[in-house]
């Protein structure tokens, strides 16, 4: 039968390198990150919506059940910013 050796810790008579140990307890320079979320930032933005002008929508809606809200200027102009927002510069 074998027996494993048992081990035993050393005990040294020098003194331990308290420099060296000073070094591997200081903590490594890391430098903080935040990153925001595209949710957070389109939360963000919900304050920059202006509020809802009820009156406006309500004269609006009148207007389009009436039939006299969609003249061919007001039809000219959405389709010229709708090109605009397509191809700028164009």
């Amino acid at each position: 039968m074998v027996l494993a050796p048992q081990w035993q810790p050393r005990v040294s008579s020098r003194p331990a390198n308290v420099g060296a140990a000073n070094q591997a307890a200081a903590p490594l320079a890391t430098n903080d990150v935040v990153e925001i979320s595209t949710a957070a930032k389109l939360a963000a933005k919900i304050h920059e919506i202006p509020d809802v002008r009820a009156e406006l929508v309500a004269q609006v809606k009148a207007q389009i059940a009436s039939g006299e809200y969609e003249t061919p200027e007001k039809i000219d102009s959405a389709v010229s910013r709708l090109m605009d927002e397509l191809f700028p510069g164009a």
